[in-house]
């Protein structure tokens, strides 16, 4: 994933293409995005974890009333980050992030 804007409607764009990935992968299917700016990383960590949690109203609510159900599983809670030896031959990859969540 790369923002190719300075556009303030990137994270809009970027999560609607997370949203349209998930109804595309079948249950069981594994999502994996690799994101190389701090801004893409975080999109993608708040979209995996708001996806991965049944309920996301918010905690002053006694009860729920989002009906929310959870549709992935994160498989990895941190991000996987390239090995020193990788960096070496591809110093590019050093700010590259891989999260990766399964569909339930």
């Amino acid at each position: 994933m790369r923002i190719s804007s300075s556009d303030a409607d990137v994270d809009v764009e970027v999560g609607e293409a997370l949203c349209l990935a998930l109804e595309a992968l079948q249950p069981g299917g594994r999502m994996a995005v690799i994101a190389f700016h701090s801004l893409e990383d975080r999109i993608v960590k708040n979209f995996f974890r708001r996806e991965s949690q049944d309920c996301i109203c918010p905690p002053q609510l006694p009860v729920c009333a989002c009906e929310h159900q959870a549709q992935l599983e994160e498989i990895s809670r941190r991000p996987i980050r390239p090995q020193p030896e990788e960096i070496e031959k591809n110093p590019r990859a050093r700010s590259a992030r891989l999260r990766v969540a399964k569909k339930i």
